[in-house]
């Protein structure tokens, strides 16, 4: 394992907790520091009531014959392990810097001291299934315990590493049916290791939460919808995660495709077992440049995430991991009916539009174009009619609203729509608070804009909670009663109505708290109209 270069013990305000119990072993005798997990004793920090333990293997090291396979079993240990570095983010290249260290599964844990039957929040993080970590310290998690629930964070893999479909993988493990989605299987083999662990740090495996944002909210929705998570969490809190939205979900044979071309760019031709041999003999950092070789070569049919998501990288719909798209399950309505809290941010497209992660667009012409590259044929003037240039500040404006509309809003809209039809208690949000300093001044309330509130640290790289700290407060007791009760509600708090199909309601969360009604009518007739 190689500990992260940029996170040090917890945060520095630990850094003094960690260096005294370096090399410590049990010496923290009777104070909660030494857990016993069924892998063996792993010893931690505390730093204001709050316990951490970071960088606990929770699955083997994905490395060598086990690249490119579901996650195994961690081999035990019987020394005390030291916990108080966060591991190694799985491979990536992200604007953080590279990581290439395959051993990199990972989770960490902040608990209440003497705590007891708490409630568990397991966060997923985003990044579009190709960069971030559970250990970025942005999602450090001791805020959020105080609130008195456990937290946990974990990493997944990411890219080729969690993701290639190559179809000789269909035949490379017969206890593994599939190819791809290891990333999936890896999240929920993390949920397991809550189920078997978390009662040893004072969690309740009975009351567990899953909750995630962008790729993370999207896997959370594919969890919800799926019966192979049956009893590993009892609520769900989707962030901004697409579901129902067709872009991060690849029909089978498309994944496969696009797994024959990055092993052929790599030297790796071939449909047996050769060619998974030779991928497997690869470094990692070979691994993380093939996508560049045929980004474009074959698509997801027009998907705007082409900008930030390479080929190889996304979840397909394989019919085991991922039995039937997140659409189609929704709208069987089979699926458990757990509550749910679910949201977006006001300016969810701007992100994606932006010169951080695409080629603005200049006039109609070009927005027409943008258009015919991410639908399919006979819907763009539709979508040109709805969404006239005229009607914003700017050709790239117009493209920002139909992102969010197209592909988050109303997603959101049906994928509610289907819980509450289901029998499930769902309650939605409309985040709305403007980040102080953020990355770039024209982005609005831009997708991500809420992770600073949700957990309370103000270290986001993209913008800053400033003075908007009453609604960082009010927003982690909402998170934290929903984990605890089903219900976000909670004494002297603005009242956040229960999502029914009658009006529609959400809680506006800014500064200022309040409920609207039917929020994305007008444009999810279109969207509707259109699938």
């Amino acid at each position: 394992m190689r500990p992260r270069l940029f996170v040090t013990c917890i945060a520095l305000a630990a850094w003094a907790a960690c260096a005294a119990c370096a090399g410590c072993g049990d010496a923290g005798g009777g104070d909660g520091l030494t857990v016993t997990l069924d892998s063996g004793p792993i010893h931690g920090a505390a730093v204001a009531e709050i316990r951490h333990f970071l960088g606990i293997p929770y699955a083997a090291p994905p490395v060598g014959a086990n690249r490119f396979r579901a996650p195994q079993v961690v081999a035990p240990w019987t020394n005390v392990r030291e916990a108080v570095l966060v591991g190694s983010a799985c491979p990536q290249a992200s604007l953080a810097g590279n990581s290439d260290d395959e051993d990199c599964l990972f989770a960490n844990v902040w608990a209440p001291t003497g705590a007891a039957h708490l409630p568990v929040m397991v966060w997923l993080h985003g990044g579009g299934f190709v960069f971030g970590s559970g250990g970025d310290p942005y999602y450090d998690g001791a805020t959020l315990a105080a609130n008195g629930v456990i937290v946990v964070t974990l990493n997944y893999r990411l890219g080729l590493f969690g993701f290639l479909a190559h179809p000789a993988l269909l035949d490379d493990d017969p206890s593994f049916p599939t190819a791809g989605n290891y990333g999936l299987e890896d999240q929920r083999a993390a949920l397991q290791w809550v189920q078997r662990n978390i009662a040893a740090f004072g969690g309740d495996p009975a009351k567990v939460t899953l909750f995630g944002e962008s790729a993370g909210g999207l896997s959370t929705c594919i969890h919800y919808l799926s019966s192979r998570t049956s009893g590993l969490f009892q609520a769900a809190i989707s962030e901004s995660g697409l579901c129902t939205s067709p872009v991060l979900e690849l029909p089978a044979p498309v994944a496969q495709a696009q797994g024959t071309l990055l092993a052929e760019a790599l030297g790796c031709p071939g449909s047996d077992g050769a060619a998974i041999a030779c991928m497997r003999g690869k470094s990692a950092d070979e691994l993380l440049a093939a996508p560049a070789m045929v980004a474009g070569a074959v698509t997801p049919g027009g998907s705007f995430f082409q900008a930030i998501t390479l080929p190889g990288s996304l979840p397909n719909v394989d019919g085991f991991v991922v039995s039937q798209a997140s659409a189609t399950l929704a709208a069987a309505a089979q699926f458990e009916p757990r509550p749910l809290l679910l949201g977006n941010v006001k300016d969810e497209g701007t992100l994606f539009t932006s010169a951080l992660f695409a080629t603005p667009v200049a006039d109609e012409a070009e927005y027409r174009a943008a258009l015919a590259t991410r639908f399919a044929d006979g819907v763009v003037d539709a979508i040109v009619a709805h969404y006239p240039v005229t009607a914003f500040a700017s050709a790239n404006a117009a493209l920002s609203q139909v992102i969010s509309d197209g592909f988050f809003h109303c997603p959101s809209a049906r994928f509610s729509k289907a819980v509450v039809t289901r029998g499930a208690v769902e309650y939605r949000y409309s985040f709305e608070q403007v980040l102080t300093t953020p990355i770039a001044a024209d982005l609005g309330v831009f997708h991500s804009s809420e992770l600073p509130f949700v957990f309370g640290n103000d270290n986001f790289p993209l913008g800053k909670i400033g003075d908007a700290t009453a609604l960082a407060t009010a927003m982690q007791h909402y998170w934290t009663q929903f984990a605890t009760f089903a219900t976000p509600n909670y004494q002297g708090a603005v009242t956040w109505p229960m999502y029914s199909l009658t009006n529609e309601p959400q809680l506006v969360l800014a500064s200022t708290l309040t409920t609207a009604t039917n929020l994305d009518d007008d444009a999810c007739g279109l969207w509707d109209s259109l699938q």
